[in-house]
C-alpha cells in the first residue's frame, strides 16, 4: 500500500500545469482537492468523477478558500477537468460516439463547462487511487501534497507582491 501512495504523492506533486509568470497554474490542484473532498463526504461514490453542479461548487469554495483573489488565474473548472487527461490517473469518458471527442475538442475550446458536460459523460480517476482516498491518512498526504505545491507558491507570490503594490500606491 505505502508503494501506491508514494507513486500517488509523486503524481501529485508532478502534474503537468501551465505556467503564468513563473507560477504553475493551480487548476488541477484545487479540482483534485474538490475531489478529495466530494470522496471524504460521501458524495463521490466510485471512480467516476461526474462534472456535476456540486462538483463545480465545491471547486468554487475550495478556489476562495485557497486561491482567493488571483490577478494571474481565474477559476474555470472546465479546463482541469479536461487536461487531468494528460495525466495517468485521470481519463475522460466520452458519451457513446464520442470516441474522438478530445481530438475534436483540440480544434475548439472545450474548457466552457457545458461543453464538457455536453461531450464527456465523466471523468475516471485509477481505482486503486479512488480506493485510497476512502483511506482519512492518504487523503490527508495527498491534500498536502498538493497545498504545498501548487497552493502555497501562489500565497507566497502574493504576500511578496501586495506589499509592493501597496507601497507603490504611496508613492504615487
Amino acid at each position: 500500500m505505502q508503494e501506491a501512495i508514494n507513486k500517488y504523492v509523486s503524481l501529485f506533486s508532478s502534474l503537468h500545469t501551465n505556467k503564468q509568470k513563473g507560477m504553475p497554474a493551480p487548476h488541477k490542484a484545487v479540482l483534485l482537492l474538490s475531489v478529495i473532498d466530494m470522496i471524504e463526504a460521501g458524495i463521490i461514490r466510485s471512480n467516476e468523477i461526474e462534472l456535476s453542479e456540486r462538483l463545480e461548487q465545491c471547486f468554487k469554495h475550495n478556489w476562495d478558500r485557497y486561491i482567493g483573489r488571483s490577478v494571474i488565474f481565474a477559476p474555470k473548472i472546465g479546463t482541469p477537468f479536461f487536461h487531468l487527461h494528460s495525466e495517468p490517473f485521470w481519463s475522460l469518458v466520452p458519451f457513446v460516439g464520442g470516441e474522438d471527442t478530445i481530438e475534436t475538442l483540440r480544434k475548439e475550446n472545450p474548457y466552457a463547462t457545458g461543453t464538457m458536460r455536453k461531450h464527456f459523460r465523466c471523468a475516471k480517476i485509477d481505482r486503486e487511487l479512488f480506493d485510497l482516498l476512502k483511506e482519512e491518512d492518504v487523503r490527508a498526504k495527498l491534500r498536502t501534497t498538493l497545498i504545498a505545491s501548487y497552493i502555497h507558491p501562489q500565497k507566497r507570490m502574493i504576500d511578496t507582491i501586495v506589499p509592493i503594490i501597496i507601497a507603490a500606491l504611496f508613492v504615487a
